[in-house]
């Protein structure tokens, strides 16, 4: 019987964090360093868009990897590919907003460190989604992967409210925050090898007939899972193509230099990232909603929040649409994950958190890049725009009126094949 203790938990929880802070990180500082190395605001957005295609790219083959080689076996790749594409990504900000090189090749250095955090530096986020729920009952998978998912949302939203913070380490800079996330990463290395070898038992264990037709057939062409891929990438796109543009936005509203604006931009962003912990690790675990509630009720919230945003605000205003936006994409994320976990069987879940990750991937494409560009033509455009996106997520949930999660799994699996954490 395989179990999850508290500190496999934590190991994992604080990987993913850093992981997803590695991504967003990088979101605070750009505004910054395009505009000190002399880089165009749509071509330093575009950096990201290079980590979201290479995991697109590699996504699937670190799932089917984690099923044929364990979920431990990728989590440990993927913690040394986060370390040193943090560590290119921070030598690259340094070099280029010091003019130590041409600012074309600064741009290309860092694509070449964002590549390598999307294309490695990101395997091990589904493989610990997948090692996570082969050790909990099904009972709990909902409060467990909000947990989860608390660490990834606390994650995209810590990393730009902290950037503007650690930007002051004597001698680097604005390289400052990657290259403290890579020394972390660094530190946490040698104890990720306390987590129980899973080796193939997930991939190896016996499924019942009825569970054959389902592993032939790909993610992305289930009916049951279009909806939640379709819904999973519109909150991915309005939560990237949100923080994006927030930078930008309180530099403008406010009147500073980017410099003096980077302070303001982390208390906002930091308001967001107390929002979404309350949410996810209070909230959910009292009020223990079905995942279709979530779906519902996130959208609903987020497109309240950015109303604000869209309202020629004040300062003060921002804070308050950041806050209530990311309540709303804490509900939803979540909900999204916990409803489609229940869709396939126990050994492919490492192929539907690549699979959700890929619309992550494919809204760090778009998202920031359409974002910023709307919002050169007119501020409050992008901020409309995602609202009509969420109103679309909105629909999708409310059509589903089956609950996944009432539903027995594809593979039999019941609350006492695994044990509770413990």
């Amino acid at each position: 019987m395989m179990t999850l203790s508290r500190r496999d938990f934590s190991l994992l929880y604080l990987l993913q964090m850093l992981g997803h802070i590695s991504v967003t990180m990088v979101f605070s500082l750009l505004p910054s360093v395009g505009r000190t190395a002399g880089i165009p605001d749509v071509l330093i957005v575009m950096t990201q868009s290079l980590s979201a295609i290479a995991w697109i790219v590699f996504g699937a083959f670190w799932a089917r990897l984690a099923t044929r080689r364990g979920r431990r076996h990728v989590i440990l790749i993927g913690a040394v590919g986060l370390f040193f594409a943090c560590l290119l990504t921070g030598g690259a900000i340094w070099i280029a907003v010091e003019h130590l090189v041409a600012p074309i090749t600064g741009l290309i250095i860092m694509m070449v460190g964002r590549s390598l955090n999307g294309g490695v530096g990101l395997a091990s986020n589904p493989a610990s989604q997948a090692y996570i729920i082969e050790r909990i009952p099904h009972a709990r998978r909902t409060v467990m992967l909000s947990s989860l998912a608390s660490a990834q949302a606390f994650g995209t939203v810590i990393g730009p409210a902290l950037a503007p913070f650690l930007i002051h380490l004597p001698g680097v800079g604005l390289a400052g925050p990657m290259l403290i996330v890579a020394a972390i990463v660094l530190i946490l290395y040698p104890f990720l090898f306390l987590l129980p070898n899973d080796g193939r038992a997930a991939a190896t264990r016996p499924e019942p007939a009825a569970a054959a037709p389902v592993r032939a057939q790909s993610i992305y062409r289930m009916p049951a899972m279009r909806a939640f891929l379709l819904y999973s990438t519109i909150i991915a796109t309005t939560v990237l193509g949100t923080v994006q543009s927030i930078g930008f936005l309180i530099i403008d509203v406010t009147r500073l230099s980017p410099d003096a604006a980077q302070p303001w931009i982390g208390r906002a962003i930091a308001g967001g990232a107390i929002a979404t912990l309350l949410v996810q690790l209070v909230f959910i675990r009292l009020v223990k909603p079905t995942p279709r509630v979530m779906m519902i009720a996130g959208p609903l919230l987020a497109m309240a929040g950015l109303a604000l945003l869209a309202a020629h605000p004040s300062y003060g205003m921002i804070a308050l649409g950041i806050i209530i936006a990311n309540a709303g994409f804490a509900i939803g994320r979540p909900g999204v994950a916990a409803a489609a976990s229940f869709v396939v069987p126990m050994a492919r879940q490492a192929e539907v958190a690549a699979a959700l990750m890929s619309t992550a991937s494919i809204a760090t494409v778009f998202g920031p890049v359409l974002a910023v560009s709307l919002y050169t033509v007119w501020r409050p455009l992008p901020f409309l725009l995602m609202i009509a996106m969420l109103a679309v997520a909105f629909l999708i949930a409310l059509i589903r009126r089956h609950d996944e999660s009432t539903l027995p799994l594809a593979d039999g699996l019941v609350a006492d094949e695994a044990a509770p954490l413990g």
